[in-house]
């Protein structure tokens, strides 16, 4: 099993990103650098965003659906799709969020393959 392991801070900035810069890497490091946070945490940003594209998933919209999925206005299946697809792991500092790849990457290929009713 492939796992992608995120730091508190991993998901805070992915979180971030998703919500509240539509999930731009740009306005996101924009609003970084204006507001002068320091070099490391943009660094970590942008590692992140070609972390992303080496394992084609997108961990700000994974991470920010997970943060969210004991939300009263979240569906059931979408809970359970999330504890499917991540899963906390640790406590205090050492927490982690932990992506499972194959989850993600088997999800995606669900939902964009070809339906059940179509013929071959």
């Amino acid at each position: 099993m492939n796992v992608v392991r995120l730091s508190r801070q991993d998901h805070a900035l992915l979180c971030a990103r998703f919500a509240e810069h539509g999930n731009s890497q740009r306005r996101m490091r924009d609003a970084l650098e204006e507001a002068a946070v320091p070099a490391d945490v943009i660094g970590r940003l942008c590692a992140l965003r070609e972390m992303e594209r080496a394992l084609e998933v997108d961990l700000g919209a994974v991470c920010w659906r997970w943060e969210h999925r004991n939300d009263e206005a979240t569906h059931p299946l979408e809970r359970q799709i999330m504890e499917y697809v991540a899963e906390p792991r640790g406590t205090g500092s050492g927490w982690e969020l932990w992506v499972r790849l194959d989850s993600v990457h088997a999800l995606r290929e669900l939902m964009e393959g070809r339906l059940v009713g179509e013929p071959e």
